[in-house]
């Protein structure tokens, strides 16, 4: 994901696309996509993404990841 973005977007579609067996996979997925798409400057396709994380994520495994990716947001 660090060296070629489209390629690991592709990649993150395709598995969420598939399916993942636990909702808190599916949950980083989401957020490890809206991630790259952030750094594309898609600011409300990032915005969905980690709402959907944040759904996802009933056990507040991933909130300091959220918080802090939805700080990043409002710097676009």
């Amino acid at each position: 994901a660090q060296k070629n973005l489209t390629k690991a977007e592709r990649h993150f579609k395709k598995a969420i696309s598939l399916g993942l067996n636990m909702k808190h996979d599916l949950a980083m997925a989401k957020l490890s996509l809206a991630g790259i798409v952030m750094q594309k400057r898609r600011k409300r396709e990032a915005t969905t993404l980690i709402n959907e994380a944040k759904k996802l994520d009933k056990q507040n495994m991933l909130a300091d990841q959220i918080k802090l990716m939805q700080q990043q947001l409002k710097k676009i």
